[in-house]
């Protein structure tokens, strides 16, 4: 079955996923891959543009799906950690403020499409983990990692 570009983008933009999430095509199939995790682990990373926290086409493209599997019944046990980050660029106190309202403005987007907010929880690192250690001014460390935590983790 041949992938359109719309779904082969969206499969692109799981950038940091594991790879059998990056593979799915249905929500249903992300929530029945998800549910079979047994720790706690990255199942969508989103980037972020220069000193925003708007969340881009590219990224809403990825967390539509994202939002409907987290709602499937299989799931009602597992929490999601949302976690922000930037890349080093400017001050630490900004940074980490930017890191949060990342962090927040994709759980407002995941909750806004009925996903419980009592089961994520954003938080906000700053530069502190850098994807690319290496480039720490990386747009690739401007980005939300999204966790699933499996019940008793």
């Amino acid at each position: 079955m041949r992938s359109s570009p719309a779904e082969a983008s969206r499969r692109a933009v799981l950038f940091g996923a594991p790879a059998f999430l990056a593979a799915c095509q249905t929500p249903n199939e992300q929530a029945e891959r998800i549910a079979q995790m047994t720790a706690r682990g990255v199942i969508l990373t989103v980037n972020f543009d220069l000193n925003s926290y708007a969340i881009r086409d590219d990224a809403r493209a990825v967390l539509e799906p994202l939002a409907e599997a987290l709602r499937d019944p299989a799931l009602e046990r597992f929490s999601f950690d949302v976690n922000g980050h930037t890349d080093s660029t400017g001050r630490l106190g900004r940074n980490m403020a930017l890191s949060e309202l990342r962090a927040a403005a994709v759980v407002d987007f995941l909750a806004a499409r009925g996903v419980p907010r009592n089961r994520m929880r954003a938080q906000g690192f700053g530069p502190l983990q850098p994807l690319t250690p290496a480039t720490p001014r990386a747009a690739a460390n401007r980005r939300v990692e999204v966790f699933a935590v499996p019940p008793g983790s």
